[in-house]
């Protein structure tokens, strides 16, 4: 079992961001090790290809990052923190800090001025995505953090979007309102380097959210929504075997809770990946709700409603999955066809739920 990652289609999807986004910088976010392409790979490749800025959620991530690849190279902490030994260890390694609240500013200043240096920091803006940051309407605290905090140098400001991939208005409600922010900040004598909200979804789906900067990690793997997605190559696919075939009578029950009952004489091909490798894990179509279903045009909703939304490819051809899928094992309905064990399977799955224990293999 091994998950394929065809390094020219990456590329490709570089380029293909680059033309799209025109001059707004791109920060190459490697979070989720490497949206399940392996953080180090993607990390280099994106810097090979010309990629000068990254983010990641993690401290742990960034401090492996800046140590050897990326060494030299800005990285962003996607994700405020108030928390003392985490500010420590992003400030320590030059790092630049996300502030979302008051408390994180504090904090970050604090260790910076018994240290005596200065540190590097983007200001959190929480427009509608609900989970942390500073709001719309607390523009006295902003200033107030601004003022005070001497020892942060604050290069930019940005927010996120809770639905760009599905709902433009509501993005664009949003952007309007971290533009208003701005504005008031700048009135009030506070400008930044950089003004960044867009993510993949959004850099792709809504060209005024591009700003100085794009936030870009799905668009790298062809794995995002709207009718721009065409504009990228799909990247990864696992690969296993058929392992075994049986054949099941009229009436027999497939798999755990025997949700499933054959109609007819059906033969079977017993494919050992499950849910322990990430198999049956993503959202259906790596969609969120059977409204942004709809997205993926009238065949993918007609699957959505017969809840036939598992397939495999067998031999150049396309077959269903059915039954609960288990721990490690999936069963395929072969029917009527050639299908024998030591066939080769591929199976079209997000990156993001590939158990990371299983082999990446890289091809050109």
């Amino acid at each position: 079992m091994k998950y394929i990652i065809n390094r020219s289609d990456i590329v490709y999807n570089i380029e293909a961001v680059k033309k799209e986004v025109g001059t707004a910088k791109i920060i190459g976010v490697v979070k989720g090790n490497g949206y399940g392409f392996g953080r180090d790979f993607m990390a280099k490749l994106l810097a090979e290809n010309g990629i000068e800025m990254f983010a990641v959620t993690e401290v742990e991530d960034a401090e492996a990052l800046s140590a050897d690849i990326l060494k030299g190279k800005d990285i962003l902490l996607l994700r405020s923190t108030a928390v003392p030994e985490e500010l420590a260890r992003i400030a320590d390694i030059g790092a630049i800090a996300t502030i979302g609240s008051q408390d994180a500013a504090l904090a970050y200043n604090a260790y910076l001025e018994a240290k005596g240096i200065i540190g590097r920091a983007h200001l959190k803006i929480d427009t509608g995505m609900g989970r942390y940051g500073l709001m719309p309407g607390e523009i006295d605290e902003m200033c107030y953090i601004l003022e005070t905090c001497k020892c942060i140098r604050f290069e930019g400001i940005y927010t996120h979007f809770a639905a760009a991939f599905t709902d433009v208005n509501r993005t664009e409600e949003q952007l309007d309102t971290f533009l208003d922010v701005v504005n008031k900040l700048k009135e009030r004598g506070f400008t930044f380097e950089m003004a960044h909200a867009a993510n993949s979804s959004a850099a792709f789906n809504v060209p005024a959210s591009r700003l100085d900067a794009v936030r870009i990690g799905s668009a790298f793997t062809g794995r995002i929504l709207g009718a721009n997605a065409k504009k990228l190559k799909r990247v990864g696919y696992m690969q296993v075997q058929v392992i075994d075939m049986t054949t099941f009578p009229k009436g027999w029950k497939v798999g755990y809770n025997g949700t499933y009952t054959t109609k007819k004489p059906t033969k079977i091909a017993v494919v050992p990946v499950g849910h322990t490798d990430g198999w049956g894990m993503a959202p259906r179509f790596e969609h969120f709700s059977l409204g942004d279903a709809l997205i993926g045009g009238y065949r993918n909703v007609k699957e959505y409603l017969a809840k036939d939304y598992l397939k495999v490819e067998i031999g150049g051809k396309k077959y269903t999955a059915i039954g609960q899928i288990g721990l490690s094992h999936t069963a395929v309905d072969v029917t009527g066809s050639d299908v024998k064990p030591g066939d080769a399977v591929k199976l079209d799955f997000s990156p993001l739920y590939v158990n990371p224990l299983i082999q990446r293999e890289y091809i050109d």
